[in-house]
């Protein structure tokens, strides 16, 4: 339910921030508002032809839906609709009563999270070794034969200072590796992204390449913009063994952070692949006051196929290694994914 909730804070806080788009909800004609907004993801969307989609269908499809003197409430339902064609969960229509969700993009999926079993198993193992510093909780612990620091992030949109990183990193100074929880994380703000990344690379690394949709064929886009990981300027860093936790709840910003991280040769990515998430945003008003967004760009990685050509990871992230929470295990107090981190961490594989 975590990360159901994390991304429905995210939504409402882009509705609120389209009450100027709301407003005193001028009058507009039902199919006038219908027309706009399928125009405008036919020739904005930028991900039309990678989920292979036939967008004049759908239209096609709603079109006879819609019909004079419908409700706002019958509108929003044709809408919503039409909108979740795209199986984004970057794509939303605001209204003044209620917003748009794509749930099947995480309720498909195993949860794959178990809070209360990462706390007292893990994080308070020894309490006195467990801090919170900022959004951040986090211990260092001696298992397996090994010494590993966790800490947990549960949103990008929670803002932390150096200083909370320099206490959090200066503490892991000597440890054989750190595990970086971000299941359910459904992201944020990107600064942070980066803010954080910072501190786990030597050397400055490309992480990926952006590129915006930029005409109305489905393959117009602009030139790539290459995105690199710069080291924090703080000599509390940590370049050792790094393992990135993640499940379908880890969206977005989240997911973007799993970009950086498989560019880094000293990380791995352990647990589901992440919720996808990777595409721009951007968000207009329509005629009668509502609001949108969708994604308008893409983030190619730094990775390259047999072909050469780079993977677009929109509908998820991959881990380097696939582990399910076991149920079994976590009745008996063991987190599987977290025990696979720390096997790593011991043996590099």
């Amino acid at each position: 339910m975590k990360k159901i909730a994390l991304l429905l804070l995210l939504a409402a806080s882009l509705m609120s921030c389209s009450k100027a788009f709301v407003g005193d909800q001028p009058s507009a004609e039902p199919r006038e508002v219908f027309e706009e907004l399928w125009k405008q993801i036919e020739l904005k969307y930028s991900f039309m032809q990678y989920k292979g989609l036939d967008w004049q269908a759908v239209y096609n499809k709603y079109s006879p839906q819609v019909t004079p003197g419908m409700t706002d409430i019958e509108l929003f339902r044709v809408l919503e609709g039409m909108m979740n064609e795209l199986r984004d969960g970057h794509a939303n229509v605001f209204a003044p009563f209620s917003f748009s969700v794509y749930y099947p993009l995480f309720l498909n999926s195993p949860e794959n999270f178990d809070g209360r079993l990462l706390l007292q198993s893990y994080l308070r193992r020894y309490p006195e070794k467990h801090f919170i510093t900022g959004p951040f909780q986090h211990t260092v612990l001696d298992t397996l034969g090994v010494k590993v620091g966790i800490m947990t992030y549960r949103s990008f949109s929670s803002t932390f200072s150096e200083s909370d990183l320099d206490f959090i990193f200066e503490r892991f100074q000597g440890a054989d590796g750190i595990i970086i929880d971000m299941r359910s994380n459904g992201g944020g703000l990107i600064n942070n992204v980066f803010q954080l990344s910072g501190r786990l690379v030597d050397a400055e690394r490309i992480s990926h390449y952006n590129r915006l949709k930029n005409g109305p064929g489905a393959n117009d886009f602009g030139p790539e913009t290459t995105i690199k990981v710069i080291p924090s300027s703080s000599d509390k860093r940590f370049t050792g063994r790094v393992v990135m936790l993640t499940n379908r709840g880890s969206y977005s910003a989240t997911s973007l952070f799993a970009l950086q991280m498989r560019a880094l040769p000293n990380a791995r990515i352990i647990g589901d692949t992440t919720g996808g998430g990777l595409g721009l945003p951007h968000g207009a008003g329509l005629r009668n006051g509502w609001s949108y967004r969708f994604s308008v760009g893409q983030a190619l990685s730094s990775e390259t196929d047999a072909n050469n050509q780079r993977y677009n990871w929109e509908d998820g992230v991959p881990p380097h290694i696939q582990v399910n929470l076991d149920p079994v295990a976590a009745a008996q107090g063991f987190d599987s994914m977290v025990e696979r981190a720390i096997v790593y961490i011991r043996d590099g594989n």
